[in-house]
């Protein structure tokens, strides 16, 4: 228990979330690439000396608790840090996929280490078979993209140059990715000089304590917030449609065991790991699994250990949701991130049926391209993903066209695109009529047309192509996401276009300039008889 009095641990508190909030205000404002500047596709954090998350700012769902197991390695690889250090991991089986870059400083008061300031970020290109990633197809970890090994990136304030080589060399993007490292890297110091002026204010140790304080304050609410979801056994079952060389789909089977203390969720009965990048870690999916919890009892808790520390998970080895080496787990931010919360929540629909949504489009919708822009002759890179519909609930209708588990994540702006890339955006909009029927419809998915002003490369991880997102109380079912091609006038899905075995995952497929590339995300299920 803390020494601190109540007031005082509240101040504490709220000054380590204004922190990791200007964390993320940093990051945006440094930021090199759309991905970061107006995508928002990065999370910060603070973790205290022994790798525990004492605040997670608002950021992406996935990102929630997948620093758990990337801290866990760093305090163990690094045992003494150094005031001016800071490390660097892309490995996916320590956090979650390869485009996810963690960056971490641990901070220092008084020459006393205090705990760690972390930024993820999903870089543009990471390197790989596929430029900007999303290569749907590809069947080994080394050719989704770079890992970088847990390495130093300064050492006590000293930029380790091997380290930067080594992952410049690496890229395609070096000027970009570097920009975007450094603006991770500010955001990490802006966090050191923060909690340094908390220290010189309140003292060193009042710092720990508030920190242990804010794990204990998170843990209190969560264990008096459960006893509104009845205890009992509750099982459901979703899947991945397809893993893009073939037909076979991938069941997720979860059983949630509720009890006073949390929950044990256990995926037995789900599908062996996918040759494809499907798949997710045990570290990524416990992470989407900690969003799923902390939406169900009460997502106002300031996220940390003391929420972590009542959800244990369990997995088969080698399954969809503990994919092992060499399995590739690309699609673990995109698919899984979705479905294993949705699937979860979906779980509980009779029991607290208030607090559940129906399915909503539940993908990434995840696209990469590759180009020659003919007015500087010099090849970009562009990733982007997608917003579309959320379920019904039975407070209401769906919301229209949001990054559902993405929380902060925001559409690039089309000014943006249009100057950097070479497109033409000819449409942006509501996709109209999505959302599934119900007393209380889906939400709407959206539109997105591109015309193509150069030949292209396309790559794509996607799903719920084929399967669309379900309803509840008798609520019809939303629509599935598509992605089409629009070519001298006549309009047809990619998979129909290039004869492939899946509508949304595939690699590097030519697109001639004048193509008008049509992404069209699915709508929400409804809730209640129409």
């Amino acid at each position: 228990m803390s020494g601190l009095d109540p007031f005082t641990q509240q101040i504490i508190r709220n000054h380590l979330f204004s922190t990791t909030d200007e964390m993320i205000q940093t990051t945006v404002l440094t930021a090199y690439s759309p991905t970061f500047a107006e995508g928002f596709d990065f999370s910060c954090a603070l973790f205290d000396t022994v790798g525990k998350m004492v605040m997670q700012s608002r950021g992406v769902g996935v990102h929630l608790g997948s620093l758990v197991g990337a801290m866990q390695a760093v305090v163990k690889r690094f045992p003494e840090p150094k005031p001016g250090d800071v490390f660097i991991t892309n490995n996916p089986y320590l956090a979650t996929h390869q485009s996810d870059v963690v960056v971490a400083r641990p901070m220092f008061c008084e020459g006393t280490h205090v705990g760690y300031a972390v930024n993820i970020g999903h870089w543009t290109d990471i390197g790989g078979m596929s430029a900007g990633g999303c290569a749907g197809t590809s069947t080994h970890v080394v050719q989704d993209g770079l890992i970088i090994p847990l390495s130093r990136l300064y050492s006590e304030g000293v930029l380790v140059e091997g380290t930067r080589d080594f992952i410049l060399a690496n890229v395609r993007l070096p000027e970009d990715d570097w920009g975007d490292l450094m603006s991770q890297v500010s955001a990490t110091a802006i966090a050191e000089n923060r909690i340094r002026s908390l220290a010189a204010r309140y003292g060193v140790a009042a710092v720990i304590d508030g920190m242990e304080a804010a794990i204990d304050y998170s843990r209190a609410r969560f264990l008096a917030a459960l006893k509104d979801i009845p205890d009992g056994v509750y099982e459901a079952e979703d899947a991945i449609e397809d893993d893009g060389l073939t037909d076979k789909t991938y069941p997720i089977r979860v059983k949630v065991t509720k009890s006073a203390e949390g929950f044990l969720l256990d995926f037995a009965g789900t599908a062996g790991q996918a040759p494809t990048p499907v798949n997710a870690t045990f570290t990524s999916a416990r992470a989407a699994a900690y969003a799923a919890i902390v939406a169900l009892v009460d997502p106002t808790i300031p996220v940390n250990a003391g929420i972590f520390d009542q959800v244990e998970m369990v997995a088969p080895p080698r399954s969809i949701v503990s994919a092992e080496w060499p399995a590739p787990v690309y699609g673990c931010t995109f698919e899984m991130a979705k479905r294993v919360p949705e699937t979860i929540l979906k779980a509980f629909a009779d029991v607290v049926p208030e607090r559940i949504g129906a399915g909503s489009h539940a993908s990434g919708n995840n696209l990469a391209g590759r180009a020659f822009d003919p007015r500087s002759g010099e090849e970009v890179v562009w990733y982007n993903y997608y917003e579309g519909g959320q379920g019904a609930t039975a407070a209401g209708i769906g919301n229209d066209a949001v990054y559902f588990w993405g929380e902060t994540s925001m559409n690039q702006p089309i000014e943006v695109w249009e100057h950097k890339y070479p497109v033409l955006v000819d449409r942006y909009a509501i996709r109209d009529g999505s959302g599934g029927a119900g007393r209380n419809r889906g939400g709407h998915g959206t539109v997105h047309e591109y015309r193509l002003l150069a030949d292209h490369y396309l790559s794509g991880l996607g799903d719920r192509h084929r399967i669309a997102p379900w309803g509840l109380a008798g609520g019809a079912p939303g629509t599935p996401n598509r992605w089409s091609i629009r070519r001298d006038g006549v309009t047809e899905e990619v998979g129909t276009v290039y004869g492939l075995k899946s509508p949304s995952k595939f690699y590097n497929l030519h697109l001639p300039a004048g193509d008008v590339l049509i992404i069209e995300t699915g709508g929400g299920g409804g809730y209640g008889a129409p």
